[in-house]
């Protein structure tokens, strides 16, 4: 080998050295974080293309979390109001079934609902702070309360 081919060869060994050892080490370790995203929607989709998650604002300008089952039904809720939170399960028919919330007073409460929409049991705090809790059958009449 010529000493012209040496120092070549060498070179190149040597600039494959530098990269792998310091170089490409630096590059790969390094994780971009980003501080903050801000978009108008996020949607989560399945291998299918539906989506099964949207992260959004309603139309009032509260932020939204919609959850979707496999059929497109949106089955649970999150999100925010002027009176504070509120949380929603729904059946595979969009009906409303549980929902809990903030009241116009601040407090928490309660609401179940059956298969069909009606009322049928609540638990939550009034205008003055105290509880209760009511127990309805399926044509909203009261069953029992406490107080």
């Amino acid at each position: 080998m010529k000493a012209f081919e040496r120092i070549f060869l060498y070179s190149i060994l040597l600039v494959l050295i530098f990269y792998v050892f310091f170089v490409d080490g630096n590059v790969e370790s390094k994780v971009v974080i980003q501080e903050k995203i801000m978009a108008k929607s996020i949607e989560i989709v399945n291998n299918e293309g539906q989506s099964v998650v949207l992260l959004a604002a309603s139309g009032e300008g509260d932020g939204v979390i919609f959850i979707y089952n496999r059929d497109g039904t949106p089955v649970a809720l999150m999100g925010s109001s002027k009176d504070g939170g509120i949380m929603g399960v729904t059946n595979k028919d969009s009906t409303p079934v549980a929902i809990i919330r903030t009241t116009e007073y601040g407090n928490g409460d309660i609401v179940i609902n059956n298969k069909d929409g009606a009322f049928v049991a609540g638990m939550g705090a009034d205008e003055n702070d105290n509880g209760s809790i009511g127990v309805f059958n399926k044509s909203g009449e009261i069953i029992g309360s406490l107080p």
